[in-house]
């Protein structure tokens, strides 16, 4: 059997359970973009995904979520929402631990804007 067949159910499992314990904690990052949703996604998933392969991103209401499992286990280490806004997006990361000023994934969530 196909090994994309068997952790596809796992992601789709992590992306659905994890992103409300991220939140409980503030955001480490609150920005402002003047794209849109989608154009900021499109931007942003493919540089994730180059540092962090199992970056996901799922449609929500009003943008989309952007999600990094741990690599073992059901939690998530990293969630971006990014919704819609009259100027373009509010975008919002959230970390399991706090990120180094360089980091890879909030330099790219910068990068995007």
């Amino acid at each position: 059997m196909n090994p994309l067949l068997l952790t596809l159910p796992l992601i789709l499992l992590v992306a659905c359970s994890s992103p409300s314990k991220l939140k409980e904690d503030a955001p480490a990052l609150r920005l402002e973009s003047g794209r849109s949703p989608s154009v900021y996604m499109s931007c942003l998933l493919p540089k994730w995904q180059a540092t962090r392969p199992s970056a996901a991103v799922k449609e929500i209401r009003l943008g989309y979520r952007l999600l990094v499992p741990v690599a073992a286990g059901d939690t998530a280490e990293v969630l971006l929402e990014a919704t819609a806004s009259d100027k373009g997006s509010y975008v919002v990361l959230y970390r399991r631990d706090a990120p180094s000023p360089d980091d890879a994934l909030t330099l790219a969530a910068r990068s995007c804007l």
